[in-house]
């Protein structure tokens, strides 16, 4: 245990003191400027933050104005707006394609294939188009196993599934 001088009274006490015993200040071994350098401290780290965190608005209003005119540019084309939603139909459509199903079904893509192959629109003017695929098999009466083409009619904007049919073939 190392002797400091008091903040006030500036005679001896333990550095691990809760009060001086001969004036009674609080924290004794403690200096103004300590205090200081540790308010310094965070008011720097706050500043970088702030710094850091705030970009230029103007910058990011232009990004999110590219952004519009891309995702604009993108909705009218087939290819563009069919791939960037792939995923979304591929997801959203899969539990309406089993519901259609009489009795079971077994998906026969892989880990990393999409249920969903083609695409076509279905209401160009809306962006809603109509996926369709071959990666099932569904079940018959008789517990075989025949393979089916399933369409799906997605609307990206809102993730809604509006249509789905299956029938018995491949693509």
């Amino acid at each position: 245990m190392a002797l400091v001088k008091c903040k006030e009274c500036k005679k001896e006490v333990a550095s691990s003191a809760k009060a001086c015993p001969h004036c009674g200040v609080k924290n004794p071994a403690t200096k103004t400027s300590h205090a200081l350098v540790g308010a310094g401290v965070v008011a720097l780290v706050i500043f970088a933050v702030v710094k850091c965190s705030s970009g230029d608005d103007d910058a990011k209003s232009a990004d999110a104005a590219k952004q519009a005119a891309d995702d604009a540019a993108c909705k009218t084309d087939l290819q563009c707006w069919g791939n960037k939603n792939i995923v979304g139909a591929s997801i959203y459509c899969k539990d309406d394609i089993e519901r259609i199903a009489k009795y079971s079904v077994k998906w026969t893509d892989g880990t990393f294939d999409m249920k969903m192959t083609r695409f076509r629109w279905k209401d160009k003017a809306n962006g809603v188009l109509t996926y369709l695929g071959d990666k099932a098999q569904f079940q018959n009466g008789f517990g075989a196993w025949q393979n089916v083409v399933y369409e799906c009619d997605f609307d990206p904007a809102s993730k809604n599934v509006l249509d789905v049919r299956a029938h018995v073939g491949r693509l």
